[in-house]
């Protein structure tokens, strides 16, 4: 860990006595850190406005608000350069989105617990538009409402520890959006774990969130994804778990059509 980054945190940390890098694909640099306090999980970006800056300054202010649903952030320090949080630290599996999987049901039940989480007043400005480009003037509004969002609902950001709690992990990002957002967005994901649309939907049909859906704005948002998973895989053609995604959001798309 950066010398700078060991001054900053020692005063939450007390002596450090080990540093366990993680991987991952944020940009963030991220480890557990064994100290006289015990063990926290520590995210640090550079204290430099931008895209990384305000995801990680938007997850210390929604972690609050989550119910539980996230481990929780212990403390942040700011200084040297760099912005950090420190969260509680959890020993939890990725959760298995294969055919079959035993895990299936508690993946509903964490997309319906995000979106069933009251919208804090800090999350009102977050209005979700990163999907506004592939979508024409009025069919913005697909995405538009009052729920709050997670939109990158892979395996291991929906995990289970051993004493089988579920937990959602990874808030960089949540935004104010429709409840369309989260859960196309997670049947996309499940597709991609070679589960068949139909079956997905199927999943999906026994979640609280779904009955609310509207079918329109589903099949909207669904070639929305597709657009911008085709966007993606054109601006980076070496990573073959883009090329995954939009196959995916293909598939899922073809299914609502009919």
């Amino acid at each position: 860990m950066h010398e700078q980054l060991t001054r900053l945190i020692a005063p939450h940390t007390g002596r450090i006595d080990h540093v366990e890098p993680t991987s991952g694909h944020s940009a963030a640099t991220t480890a557990v850190v064994t100290g006289e306090g015990g063990r926290v999980f520590v995210k640090a970006v550079p204290d430099r406005s931008g895209g990384l800056l305000d995801e990680v300054e938007r997850e210390s202010l929604i972690n609050p608000h989550l119910d539980g649903l996230s481990p929780e952030l212990l403390w942040q320090a700011r200084g040297d350069g760099w912005f950090v949080l420190g969260f509680e630290v959890i020993d939890a599996r990725p959760t298995d989105y294969t055919p079959g999987s035993a895990d299936l049901p508690r993946v509903v039940e964490a997309m319906d617990r995000i979106v069933g989480l009251p919208l804090p007043d800090v999350a009102r400005p977050w209005v979700e538009t990163r999907w506004d480009r592939a979508l024409t003037g009025d069919e913005v509004e697909a995405v538009r409402g009052d729920h709050l969002t997670h939109a990158d609902l892979h395996p291991h950001n929906i995990v289970i520890d051993r004493a089988d709690r579920l937990w959602v992990i990874d808030w960089a990002w949540p935004t104010r959006a429709s409840a369309v957002v989260t859960s196309s967005c997670l049947a996309v994901q499940l597709v991609s774990a070679k589960q068949d649309p139909a079956d997905v939907e199927k999943l999906l049909a026994a979640s609280q969130v779904w009955e609310r859906i509207d079918r329109e704005a589903l099949l909207l948002f669904a070639r929305a994804q597709v657009r911008m998973h085709r966007h993606y895989t054109k601006l980076r053609p070496e990573e073959e778990w883009l090329e995954a995604m939009l196959d995916a959001a293909k598939a899922w798309y073809r299914h609502l059509k009919g």
